[in-house]
Order: C-alpha cells, then sequence, then structure tokens
C-alpha cells in the first residue's frame, strides 16, 4: 500500500493524501513518496502546457495548476516525526526532511493543506509549507510539542516558523500551545476553516481558483527567493544542542570558572 496516494479531482487540481496509518508519522518512506509523487505531478503539469511563457503553448487549461494535500484518517493530518529514526539516522533533517519540505515550498503550482485532523510538530511544519491552509472546523488542533518531549528545534524548522508567524505567535507556539481552530485563523496561521465534511472540497475549490494564476510558471521561482533562508539554515551545520550536551557544557564551564578562583 502506498504511503501517499496520488489522484486528480479536476482538471487542474492533484491531490495527495497521506496513507501513512495510524498517525501520517513523516520516515522517510513517505517523504520519498511525497516528493516522488510531486514530481509526477510536476510532469503532468507541465506536459499539459503548465510552466510556459507563451500563452498559446499553455493548453486549454492556460496553464493552471494546484495540489491538495490531505490525510487518509480523520484524527491526523500528521502527528509529526518518528522519534526513533530521528535517534538512528543521521543528517536526517538535512539530508531527508528538509529537502522534501523545500521542494514543496518552493513548488511551482500552488499547494493547499487540507487539515482534516491535528498536526503536530512536523505535521504543522508540514501543512504551514503549503501555500494555503483549510482546516476542519470540528476538530484537531495544530502545536509545536518539542519543548515538552525533549527534543531541540532543527535549524530550517526555526527559520520556517520565524517567517510564517507572527512573533507573539511564534512565542506561543515554541511554548507548545496548543492551537485551536478560532485562534489559528484569528493568528493568521490557518486561512479558512470548513465542516469536517468539506475540507478537502473547499480545499480543491480553493486551489483551482488560485492555481488559475501559475500558468507562466514563474511561482516556484517566486517562493524560492523568498524562503531560500530555510534551505540555508538546514545546510549551515549549525549544531543543533541536545539538552544533556548543553547541561554538560555548562557544568564544565563553571567548572573551568571555579578553576580560576
Amino acid at each position: 500500500m502506498s504511503n501517499v496516494l496520488l489522484t486528480r479531482p479536476t482538471p487542474t487540481v492533484w491531490q495527495l493524501t497521506l496513507n501513512s496509518g495510524p498517525d501520517n508519522r513523516l520516515r522517510p518512506d513517505l517523504l520519498g513518496e511525497l516528493a516522488a509523487q510531486l514530481d509526477v505531478i510536476e510532469a503532468e503539469w507541465r506536459k499539459s502546457g503548465g510552466g510556459e511563457v507563451d500563452e498559446a503553448k499553455r493548453g486549454k487549461n492556460n496553464g493552471a495548476g494546484a495540489v491538495v494535500i490531505t490525510s487518509a484518517f480523520p484524527k491526523f493530518f500528521s502527528n509529526g516525526l518518528d522519534p526513533s529514526v530521528l535517534m538512528t539516522t543521521p543528517n536526517f533533517f538535512e539530508d531527508i526532511f528538509d529537502p522534501v519540505i523545500y521542494r514543496l515550498m518552493t513548488f511551482p503550482l500552488v499547494t493547499v493543506a487540507a487539515v482534516n485532523g491535528h498536526a503536530f510538530a512536523g505535521g504543522m511544519v508540514l501543512a504551514l509549507a503549503c501555500d494555503f491552509r483549510v482546516m476542519n472546523a470540528d476538530k484537531g488542533m495544530m502545536c509545536m510539542n518539542e519543548l515538552l518531549i525533549g527534543l531541540p528545534l532543527p535549524n530550517s524548522f526555526a527559520t520556517l516558523l520565524e517567517m510564517r508567524l507572527s512573533k507573539p505567535a511564534l512565542r506561543d507556539t515554541m511554548l507548545a500551545k496548543r492551537w485551536k481552530q478560532s485562534e489559528l485563523l484569528a493568528n493568521g496561521i490557518i486561512d479558512e476553516v470548513a465542516p469536517e465534511a468539506q475540507v478537502v472540497s473547499r480545499s480543491i475549490e480553493l486551489a483551482q481558483q488560485e492555481g488559475a494564476k501559475v500558468g507562466m510558471g514563474v511561482w516556484g521561482a517566486i517562493k524560492d527567493g523568498l524562503f531560500h533562508a530555510i534551505i540555508d539554515a538546514s545546510r549551515s551545520h549549525r549544531e543543533i544542542v541536545r539538552p544533556q550536551t548543553g547541561a554538560a557544557r555548562f557544568l564544565a564551564r563553571m567548572k573551568r570558572q571555579q578553576a580560576k578562583l
């Protein structure tokens, strides 16, 4: 069974449904399939005339195109990363997670996250990587819970969140606030809410509306210019200091200072 299902609900909208039960943990296999499906979508879009500067070459849909990302499971859009994978996969963010997220953030088509359930940690980052977010009005929260589970923030996460959130919202998010729909909407973190049964259909409508603007193929380049700091941060190889390391360094510094007395 595929971890990411690809359908095409309209001629100009592709739908990616995360299908890795029970909660769409963002493991290497799912991320690899997501990247591969994005390649399939871009190839189909370009084949149908997308990305052509010459209007005469853009086909009957004038190069329009958009992607909706949702979940096959009603409880979770995505429950984020798998800590066991983080502990056993060297350079997980730099080599696996960040390139896929950056690909999504700079995708040449409009992207809409149809958030039908909870989006925690990496799942919230996945939703924020899309151009628009439509959320289930009936249930579901967003939360960056790294503080509560003892995980430092990856370089790319820090940069992405700083770009997407206001300073008060960023502070509250880093303090592991569990954002409800009304709060997310009021803070501009999501764009719309819809009844549970209409989250995907409303996302498709929005995708079709906004996707009509990308025919000339510059939307991805515009986003690359806006968001390049995210991939730069990922590639910076600035050390991510874990709590145990931070404590050991503090104690060593105190010991050195005591020795000078």
